[in-house]
């Protein structure tokens, strides 16, 4: 059986690259996820991406790796990676929301099992209309 992991990033749209780009981003990404068994929720508040991950270890280790060579990203920064917590946060391959104030704050600040948490609290402050699909799968809430 193939070890289950999660992982949750933090990054920067990287100088110069236009925050239209965003859009082809998450239609590429949900078809990939789809044929790698990727559960995701990208959250983007227009300058920062952060985004948690469930699947295989393997897969992951290859998406994080691909993450922070595209050049769209800067400063990518790895929150918290491990073992499944409990249920993932979401049964879709990618959910995309929008965070339009300084929720994102709480979560660059913290590390390891901290940022996921930070994570999971913000789910409920997203943008309702993107967020939607994700707020009816999140455990806990």
């Amino acid at each position: 059986m193939t070890e289950r992991r999660e992982l949750l990033y933090l990054s920067a749209l990287a100088g110069g690259v236009s925050p239209a780009c965003v859009g082809g981003i998450v239609r590429h990404a949900r078809s990939r996820n789809v044929g790698r068994g990727i559960r995701s929720v990208l959250v983007f508040d227009g300058w920062r991406f952060c985004q948690y991950f469930s699947g295989s270890a393997g897969a992951l280790e290859t998406l994080a790796q691909r993450l922070q060579a595209d050049a769209r990203h800067a400063d990518f920064t790895l929150l918290h990676t491990g073992p499944p917590s409990g249920a993932p946060l979401v049964a879709l391959p990618l959910v995309f929301a929008l965070c339009y104030d300084a929720g994102l704050d709480a979560v660059a600040a913290a590390r390891g099992a901290e940022a996921l948490d930070a994570f999971r609290r913000l789910l409920p402050q997203l943008d309702a209309s993107t967020a939607e699909p994700l707020l009816k799968r999140v455990s806990g809430f």
